[in-house]
């Protein structure tokens, strides 16, 4: 099917999405304050976050452009389908849209101008690239320059791509700004690190760490994955750490050149938990005397369908010297990609703290990092 002719099909499926209903009910009202478009490089991973997509669409007031990819099917083919979906702010007949395309072959080299016409004009759109992103690639490039703003899940490739994705960015004023979803499911574990050092007498301590523990979900020998590393960034880059390399073997130093030991270990990954995934956090620092032991272990798979749904639950606990130890349970909220897309879309783009901690990252662990603790 050619791109015009898959241009008329969606358009008459949306036509007929908004006809008037033959019960005489009342119209269908059309919503739109936003263009959703994602990208995924597989059809396989274009099934998965449909629903995700939708259910974004839907508290963003948003027309969803839903393309999944297959360069090397030897079929060359564009085909798509469009639809109304309603109940939109609880009203049943509030609707917003949401169209579906599929590329085989070299076809995928002109989705974009299909994309671009299917978009709603004059209001922002935001680009959802699941997947390594290439900065040559003509289907990426062309979606670009459309978009104002680049949503990425560094999980789907690594922090390198992620720096590369925004160095070119930063290369030409119209291109868009960069956000990253391991960046924003990284916000909780950023905020109860920080709440270690809450407290004026124990701040002090967060200039002399003297150890660093990082645990991910994963097999023994598997590489550190993003959220990991991008943590490391994030601490590195707000205490001023440095890394160096002695012999071979990766340093990190504390502004005043003394020696942090940092681990990396795995935990046993239960199934439906994404490959590497952050599970455990545990910071070591020596002040005045006295030790801080500060941990966030997660319950990998609180969050799953047959245990506590609405819960990503993280076991927080500081100890300061011989004083008891101050323990609750956090909990995060859904662990699901429909709200992690969400909140990524509400915070700002080009957020340089993440480009800091994405170049830290990079530096630091540019040889590949092996988790292999137990």
């Amino acid at each position: 099917m050619t791109p015009a002719e898959t241009l008329a099909n969606i358009e008459r499926d949306l036509r007929a999405s908004w006809a008037p209903p033959t019960d005489g009910g009342p119209p269908k009202t059309r919503v739109c304050t936003m263009n959703l478009v994602v990208v995924a490089a597989t059809p396989e991973l274009a099934d998965r976050y449909l629903p995700i997509a939708d259910e974004v669409a839907k508290s963003s007031l948003a027309r969803a452009i839903v393309v999944a990819l297959a360069p090397d099917d030897p079929v060359s083919e564009l085909t798509g389908e469009g639809t109304a979906i309603c109940g939109v702010d609880e009203g049943p007949d509030t609707c917003i849209e949401r169209v579906r395309l599929f590329a085989k072959g070299n076809m995928c080299a002109r989705v974009a101008s299909t994309v671009e016409a299917l978009l709603v004009p004059e209001i922002p759109t935001t680009l959802v690239w699941l997947g390594k992103v290439y900065v040559d690639d003509p289907v990426f490039v062309s979606l670009a320059k459309v978009a104002q703003q680049l949503v990425t899940d560094s999980e789907y490739t690594s922090v390198a791509n992620l720096v590369h994705l925004a160095r070119w960015s930063r290369e030409a004023a119209d291109r868009p700004k960069i956000a990253d979803l391991a960046w924003t499911r990284l916000a909780g574990w950023q905020e109860l690190v920080a709440r270690f050092f809450d407290d004026p007498k124990i701040e002090p301590f967060a200039q002399n760490v003297t150890k660093l523990t990082l645990r991910q979900a994963s097999d023994k020998g598997a590489r550190l994955g993003s959220e990991g590393s991008l943590l490391l960034g994030w601490l590195g880059t707000r205490l001023g750490w440095k890394a160096s390399r002695l012999g071979g073997a990766l340093r990190f130093r504390r502004p005043d050149g003394t020696n942090i030991a940092v681990e990396f270990g795995v935990t046993p990954r239960p199934a439906g938990v994404a490959p590497a995934t952050l599970s455990s956090v545990t910071l070591v620092a020596e002040h005045d005397g006295q030790t801080l032991v500060g941990s966030l272990d997660r319950d990998l798979g609180s969050g799953l369908d047959d245990a506590t749904k609405d819960a990503d639950v993280v076991l927080w606990k500081l100890t300061v010297g011989d004083a008891p130890t101050n323990m609750h349970r956090v909990r995060f909220g859904a662990n699901k990609g429909a709200k992690w897309l969400e909140r990524t879309l509400r915070r700002p783009a080009g957020d340089m703290a993440l480009m800091e901690s994405a170049q830290f990252a990079e530096d630091a662990v540019e040889d590949g990092i092996l988790c292999n603790g137990s």
